[in-house]
């Protein structure tokens, strides 16, 4: 079940659950096949100290390096080579400091030369963003196939 965000009056339906964008499995933790837990930094606060929102960017992509490290897809890929060409994050209740952050990661799909990851960041047991990031593969310039090593890799990472 999932809790209610901070800040929220109690008669106030939690926004993740009632928000129909999202498949309910986006919002469950357990559907992602990796993940990492990272601590909030007082620098990351805003005035009213809440995680600020390009802070919390900042945490998604820190999961996304991470994910790739891991799994072997930095070292299949020459810098450059992995181009982002487009993220997107939606705030669904406000982050603090005193708990840890935890960012789930996986890959949702996996076409010819571009993959589509999908994050959640999760709080006390409350989702606070999920955020959806494609990434190109490109050689000399150009969007290239996606070799069968580095499609390997990023299948590892998918939602089985």
């Amino acid at each position: 079940m999932m809790q209610q965000p901070r800040g929220l009056a109690k008669d106030v339906p939690d926004r993740a659950a009632a928000d129909v964008r999202w498949k309910p499995e986006r919002l469950d933790p357990s559907s992602y096949p990796d993940g990492v837990e990272l601590p909030v930094f007082y620098n990351d606060l805003d005035t009213n100290a809440h995680i600020n929102n390009v802070a919390l960017g900042r945490y998604l992509e820190h999961g996304r390096f991470d994910a790739h490290r891991r799994h072997g897809i930095n070292a299949l890929v020459r810098p450059g080579n992995l181009l982002t060409a487009r993220v997107a994050i939606d705030y669904l209740a406000e982050g603090h400091i005193g708990r840890s952050l935890s960012v789930r990661f996986r890959v949702s799909r996996i076409g010819r030369t571009s993959l589509v990851e999908e994050q959640g960041a999760w709080q006390g047991g409350v989702c606070i963003a999920l955020a959806e990031s494609v990434l190109v593969y490109v050689e000399d310039g150009r969007p290239a196939g996606i070799s069968a090593e580095l499609r390997a890799a990023c299948e590892s990472l998918m939602r089985t």
